[in-house]
C-alpha cells in the first residue's frame, strides 16, 4: 500500500486528535474512565474510512497510554482501538476515504457501525483488564464505564459527523 504525503499528514493529525480527545476524561472509582477519545475515533472513522480511522485510533490511543502512564494497556489499545476504527470506517465509508460515501451515509448506518465498534471495544478491553489486572471481577466492574464512554462517543460523533462531512469533503 502506498501512502502519499497527504495520507501521512492526515493520519498524524487525526492520531493526535484521538490522543488529545482521550485526555478529556473523568476518572471513576473503579479505575476506569469516561473520555471523549471514542467520539473522536468514531467521527474520524465515519468521515475518512477504515484506513485513517484504524491508524488514527491505534496510534492515538497507544500514544495516550504511553504518555499518560497506562503502558500496560498500550499494545491492547493499539489493537482494540485500531480495529474499532477500521470496523466503523469500513462499515460507513469503506477502506479508503470516499467523500461521496461519507456524505451519503445514513444515521442508521452510522449508528450500527458505531454500535459494532463499541461492542468490539468493550470485549477487547474486558480481555485486557482481565489479563492486566488478573481479576475477572475488576474487568466486569469496568464494563459500565466502557459502555458509557462509547455511548457518549456515539452521541457526540453523530452530531459531529453530520456537521463536518459537508465541510470536510468539499
Amino acid at each position: 500500500m502506498n501512502f502519499s504525503i497527504r495520507d501521512i499528514i492526515y493520519i498524524g493529525m487525526l492520531s493526535a486528535l484521538c490522543a488529545l480527545a482521550t485526555t478529556l476524561l473523568i476518572p471513576l472509582p473503579t479505575g476506569a474512565m469516561v473520555h471523549l477519545g471514542s467520539a473522536a475515533l468514531f467521527t474520524i472513522a465515519a468521515l475518512f474510512g477504515g484506513l485513517y480511522g484504524g491508524l488514527a485510533g491505534a496510534i492515538g490511543s497507544g500514544l495516550f497510554d504511553l504518555v499518560m502512564g497506562h503502558s500496560a494497556y498500550t499494545l491492547f489499545s493499539i489493537i482494540i482501538k485500531g480495529l474499532s476504527g477500521l470496523i466503523v470506517g469500513y462499515m460507513v465509508v469503506g477502506f479508503r476515504p470516499n467523500p461521496r460515501k461519507a456524505r451519503e451515509s445514513t444515521w442508521m448506518r452510522l449508528l450500527l457501525a458505531m454500535l459494532v465498534g463499541s461492542i468490539w471495544t468493550a470485549l477487547g478491553y474486558f480481555v485486557a483488564w482481565e489479563y492486566v489486572l488478573n481479576s475477572f471481577a475488576a474487568a466486569v466492574s469496568r464494563l459500565p464505564a466502557t459502555f458509557l464512554t462509547s455511548g457518549v462517543g456515539i452521541i457526540v460523533a453523530l452530531f459531529l459527523v453530520n456537521a463536518l462531512r459537508k465541510v470536510i469533503h468539499k
